[in-house]
């Protein structure tokens, strides 16, 4: 079956629709974000990193997506979702909408191809979600990426992390490369664009006198996030997905092209195996992002952590900004 890469522009025209749709929840007020947003409880070996400052400042930026840049109440994505990791609403609204063993479909499916691709060398390997409900459902694969979608939005309805958009304006404004690492699927960067209302990726001029905290501009002409292409790596695109360190010694690749080493690169993730110590272990610094409780994974006792534990721990964006861009 084709993969997600082959959908076409009008799908994922409608795609976005139904994220903007049923996708986003965005709190009507400031103060919204405090009903499903409380910091995390963290171990005494994480709690005395929080607020500590990098050891150089950082000459890039990356960044994970779900749990970081988007509140999620899963913290991760896809068709390995547990819907025992979902709030009661939202499980009642999927075993409404899906058949009821539809995780124990997509399980068995998820499994297989893992075993398959792990035959092939790859330790830690991503499946393609469309393909993956499509073959779940006996559906054709436009069929099978609507269904994911909607998946998606029924259990793991996100929204923009408080502060995100700030922290990366000023580093845009810096000429500080902004990338991404994530384990993600196509609709991902779908999600993230919807959430904050801006492209994920800057256009190729912005002006140089704008103020510190301006949004720069996107190529369709509303505000972006700043994000570099050439700098995004999507778990659905490699093949690979973290804990794997693939992702991060090829972004540390395609610094070292631009001068900047390894470890003036700062990630910044919520889980301390997937995003710190797999990153850390290719040599970047690393901030472990607790600022949602929900999703924040310490990994207290795993055996990689302990070998390479967050640079730093903080609770919000405006912490990263308050400690790197003043």
């Amino acid at each position: 079956m084709a993969s997600a890469s082959s959908l076409s522009e009008a799908l994922i025209a409608e795609l976005r629709r139904s994220i903007a749709d049923n996708g986003i929840g965005r709190p009507q007020s400031p103060d919204g974000y405090e009903r499903f947003l409380s910091p995390a409880r963290l171990p005494s070996e994480l709690s005395r990193l929080v607020g500590k400052a990098p050891r150089e400042r950082p000459l890039a930026i990356a960044v994970d997506v779900y749990g970081t840049l988007l509140a999620s109440a899963i913290g991760e994505i896809g068709p390995s979702a547990e819907w025992g990791e979902t709030d009661d609403a939202a499980e009642e609204a999927a075993r409404e909408a899906f058949p009821s063993d539809m995780a124990e479909r997509l399980r068995a499916i998820v499994e297989e191809d893992h075993a398959r691709s792990r035959a092939r060398g790859v330790p830690w390997p991503e499946v393609d979600a469309p393909s993956a409900f499509a073959r779940a459902l006996g559906l054709g694969l436009e069929d099978g990426a609507r269904t994911c979608v909607a998946w998606e939005c029924t259990i793991n309805r996100c929204a923009p992390m408080p502060g995100a958009a700030e922290f990366l304006a000023v580093c845009a404004k810096k000429g500080v490369p902004l990338g991404i690492v994530s384990n993600a699927q196509f609709y991902t960067r779908l999600f993230i664009e919807e959430a904050f209302e801006s492209d994920l990726y800057r256009g190729e001029a912005d002006e140089a006198d704008e103020a510190d905290d301006a949004r720069p501009e996107g190529a369709s002409g509303r505000p972006c996030l700043g994000f570099d292409p050439e700098l995004a790596l999507w778990s659905y695109e490699t093949g690979r997905a973290k804990p794997d360190r693939w992702m991060f010694d090829e972004l540390a690749r395609r610094l070292s092209a631009r001068g900047i080493p390894a470890d003036r690169i700062l990630y910044i993730g919520n889980d301390a195996l997937n995003d710190c110590a797999a990153a850390g272990e290719a040599g970047l610094m690393t901030a472990l992002f607790a600022g949602d409780a929900r999703s924040c994974r310490p990994r207290s006792g795993d055996d990689r952590v302990a070998a390479h534990p967050p640079s730093l721990v903080v609770y919000s964006w405006d912490d990263l900004r308050r400690l790197l861009c003043t």
